[in-house]
C-alpha cells in the first residue's frame, strides 16, 4: 500500500492508555497514524511500534492544535479519522472544587474537543469527509458524588458531538463518542491504588470489573474504519453496564 493510498488517523493524546492502544490498532490495520501530546518523550516510546509518527502539540491551544492539523494534511495529503483521547480524571465536591480547578478540567476535556473539532472539519470538508471520535464518560449521564467538574465537561462533550454531527453531517463527516466508566489506564492509577478502592470501584460496575483500555481501542477502531456511514451523533456506552444496568 503506497502513502498516497493510505487513510490517516491522527489520534490526539496518543500517549495515554486509550489513545496508544488505538494508535497501535489502526497502524496494524494499514493506516498512517499521527500521535500527538505535550511530551515527546512519551509519544516516542508509542511511536516505536509499528509505522506511528510524533507531532508535539498542545491540544487546549487552539492555534495550535490549528497549526498542526494543517501540517498533517499537507504532509499526509488527507486527514480521514481524528481522535480526542485528552481527558482528565478530577473528582471532588463540588464546593471544595476551585475555580482554577473546574476550569482546567473543562479545559482538559472539553474545549480540547471544541478545537480539535474545529480545526479538522475544515480539512475533512475539502476532502471526502471522514470520522471523528470523542470521549465522554458515564458520569455524564449518572449524578455521581464528587463528579461535578469532570460531569459538567463530558456532559459538554456529548452536547458539542450532537451539534458537529448535525453540522457536517451532510459534508460526510461523521461524529460520536465513546462513553467509559472506569478505565484501568495511567489516568486512573490513583483510584485503583489499593485492593480497597480497586473493588469498590468493581462493584460499581453491574459486569463485576472495571475495563481495560483495549476494551475501548477497539471500540474507537471499529467506529474509524467500520462503523456504518448512516451513523452520526452518537454517544456509546461501555461501561461495564454501569449506565443502562442496575
Amino acid at each position: 500500500m503506497s502513502e498516497v493510498e493510505q487513510k490517516v488517523v491522527w489520534v490526539v493524546g496518543g500517549s495515554g492508555g486509550i489513545g496508544s492502544n488505538i494508535a497501535r490498532r489502526m497502524s496494524d490495520n494499514g493506516w498512517k497514524v499521527i500521535i500527538s501530546a505535550r511530551n515527546l518523550e512519551k509519544l516516542q516510546e508509542v511511536s516505536q511500534y509499528g509505522s506511528i509518527e510524533t507531532l508535539v502539540v498542545d491540544a487546549t491551544d487552539a492555534d495550535d492544535v490549528q497549526a498542526k492539523a494543517v501540517e498533517i494534511s499537507k504532509i499526509y495529503g488527507s486527514l480521514d479519522a481524528v481522535v480526542n483521547s485528552v481527558g482528565s480524571i478530577f473528582l471532588r465536591p463540588l464546593h471544595a472544587t476551585s475555580s482554577e480547578q473546574f476550569s482546567e478540567t473543562i479545559n482538559q476535556n472539553l474545549m480540547t474537543s471544541f478545537n480539535i473539532i474545529r480545526a479538522t472539519a475544515k480539512i475533512m470538508m475539502r476532502g471526502n469527509g471522514g470520522r471523528i471520535i470523542l470521549f465522554s464518560s458515564a458520569a455524564a449521564s449518572l449524578g455521581m458524588p464528587n463528579h461535578a467538574a469532570i460531569s459538567a465537561a463530558k456532559a459538554g462533550v456529548e452536547g458539542l458531538a450532537r451539534a458537529a454531527a448535525a453540522d457536517y453531517a451532510k459534508r460526510g463527516i461523521r461524529v460520536n463518542v465513546i462513553s467509559p466508566g472506569l478505565v484501568d489506564t495511567p489516568l486512573s492509577a490513583h483510584l485503583l491504588s489499593n485492593e480497597q478502592s480497586r473493588a469498590v470501584s468493581e462493584a460499581m460496575h453491574p459486569v463485576g470489573s472495571i475495563g481495560n483500555a483495549d476494551d475501548i481501542a477497539s471500540v474507537a477502531e471499529w467506529l474509524i474504519k467500520d462503523a456504518p456511514d448512516w451513523m452520526t451523533g452518537d454517544i456509546i456506552p461501555v461501561d461495564g453496564g454501569l449506565t443502562n444496568l442496575k
